[in-house]
């Protein structure tokens, strides 16, 4: 039986064993890596030891196929923070990366014919920047919104990682539109996903707009009129073009990795310990619930399917470390009662937990 309501806590040692398992799945891009690198030298940051703390050299965080795990990320990112003493580093990241940090998303954006069509592209191909950060469009109301929601398990892993990549993806962001028009557009509205910094003067000096702290998630928030605004520089034969090449990375990108194990990565990065709905995992890949199906159909498999082959594999992993209980994992893999769990084990592998433990000692 799966659990449908709330359980007993989990021990604490169980908790971060099971955020270092769903850790493993997430990545962050080489160059976008480098430019942070590049960032945090202006701020009298030593680039020869930001770069050491990858294992990688210089001019291989070059490559377009290359990534980092989270804990790599997230240690660069606050050892920039703590050497250059900049509390707000991440607002001021934003406002020095280069347009043509980006690369070919802001090419699109910038060849769109509006900015609702620059924006649908930003959304559309934000993961060719940073796979953990996914934006999604949504109107509230009046208002139209850019959003942007990390993996809960990056929250929980480094608060100050994500709040200074929030802070500079969503200035980047702004500074984006800006150039889209050659005009500056206000915000109506700036949310940020997390608790207000005990000092906000600089989001005052750089937002120049309504902005407000502890909202559900970071959003952006355009007024409808804006949307219909004439990009500059326009070129619709461009457009066509580098979308296609966009597409066609985005394609191997999921050929790399499949489309069954982006699924999987999703769930696994919204694990919170409950499984998530397949409605957050479709929104989460910026698709809507229906297309997510056809994709699941036509790859030959069902959501349940997937998200018992989670469970299948972390149970594996899970006891593989002894500081866990078997009531433990059960509860990490979302089951109310240990039976349960011990019978959909014994139907995976053959065994009972206890016997395939005793196996791998």
């Amino acid at each position: 039986m799966l659990l449908t309501s709330a359980a007993e806590p989990l021990t604490f040692h169980a908790r971060e064993i099971n955020l270092a398992f769903q850790i493993l799945f997430m990545q962050f891009r080489a160059r976008f890596i480098d430019n942070i690198i590049q960032f945090a030298t202006q701020q009298g940051v030593d680039p020869a030891y930001l770069v050491s703390l990858t294992g990688k050299t210089r001019a291989d965080l070059q490559q377009e196929d290359l990534y980092f795990d989270a804990p790599t990320y997230n240690q660069i990112i606050e050892e920039a923070v703590r050497l250059s003493g900049d509390r707000n580093f991440g607002l001021h990241l934003g406002e020095f990366l280069s347009l043509s940090a980006a690369g070919l998303i802001v090419q699109i954006v910038q060849s769109s014919q509006t900015v609702a069509e620059a924006i649908q592209h930003l959304v559309q191909f934000a993961n060719l920047g940073c796979q953990a950060l996914p934006f999604k469009q949504e109107q509230e109301g009046p208002h139209f919104q850019v959003s942007m929601t990390p993996a809960p398990v990056w929250q929980n892993q480094s608060p100050e990682a994500v709040q200074q990549t929030i802070d500079g993806v969503v200035i980047f962001t702004l500074r984006q539109l800006d150039a889209l028009t050659q005009h500056k557009h206000q915000p109506l509205l700036v949310e940020f996903g997390y608790p207000a910094p005990s000092d906000t003067r600089e989001y005052e000096r750089i937002l120049k707009s309504p902005f407000r702290f502890g909202a559900s998630k970071t959003s952006i928030h355009i007024h409808p009129s804006n949307l219909k605004t004439k990009v500059v520089g326009r070129d619709y034969r461009l457009l066509q073009v580098l979308v296609e090449l966009a597409q066609k990375r985005l394609a191997e990108m999921q050929a790399q990795e499949g489309f069954e194990q982006q699924v999987k990565q999703t769930i696994i990065n919204l694990m919170n310990p409950n499984f998530p709905l397949i409605e957050e995992v479709a929104a989460n890949l910026n698709m809507s619930l229906r297309s997510f199906q056809r994709k699941l159909k036509k790859e030959g498999y069902t959501y349940k399917q997937l998200t018992e082959t989670v469970r299948k594999e972390f149970a594996s992993e899970y006891l593989n470390n002894e500081e866990l209980s078997i009531k433990e994992i059960a509860y990490l893999l979302n089951y109310a009662e240990t039976s349960s769990f011990s019978r959909s084990f014994k139907r995976w592998f053959g065994v009972s937990p206890e016997r395939y433990r005793l196996q791998l000692s």
